[in-house]
């Protein structure tokens, strides 16, 4: 419980931090297309909090109630999305081992992705997030998920790669 109480409250500090930094373009964005309320598919969440704060209050329903509170669907659909990430990079010969990250996918009712947002974990290997961010919004244009919902849909969660993860459902017992 004291685990959970510190969590917490770190990643409110981390959540109130990013949330105070006033919207500034990264080095060679196209500030225009901000200004005129579109953000970019893929952004570290601290160049743009103002729109990370937008976005989140635009896709407010959760992927836990797009799976109608299924847990276990809503949990199947955040591993496939990781499992299919490191497959895409692995197409394009990117090597994303070693990278931990929050990340916050924001879907449309159909579920196509339409922003990513993504912070790196202090554990995460080193990498360029101008090229990982570039693998992202390919990845994002051509995925869809197989979960479609009445509204637009959002999920903030922790990445780490390589995904390790088998899904095994116990057995229907006979008793």
């Amino acid at each position: 419980m004291k685990n959970l109480f510190v969590t917490a409250t770190l990643l409110l500090s981390l959540m109130v931090t990013l949330g105070a930094q006033p919207l500034t373009a990264p080095k060679g964005a196209d500030v225009s297309a901000l200004q005129k309320g579109q953000y970019p598919a893929v952004f570290l969440i601290g160049d743009y909090a103002d729109a990370f704060e937008s976005l989140s209050r635009q896709y407010e329903i959760s992927l836990l109630n797009a799976c109608e509170d299924d847990m276990d669907l809503a949990f199947s659909q955040w591993i496939d999305l990781m499992m299919a990430i490191e497959l895409y990079s692995e197409k394009y010969n990117y090597d994303i081992k070693g990278i931990k990250m929050w990340l916050k996918v924001f879907w449309a009712a159909d579920g196509s992705i339409e922003h990513m947002a993504y912070y790196l974990k202090p554990n995460s290997r080193n990498i360029d997030t101008e090229v990982l961010s570039n693998l992202l919004t390919n990845f994002a244009r051509q995925y869809k998920s197989s979960l479609s919902s009445k509204n637009d849909y959002s999920h903030y969660g922790s990445a780490s790669f390589p995904t390790f993860y088998q899904l095994i459902k116990p057995e229907a017992s006979n008793n």
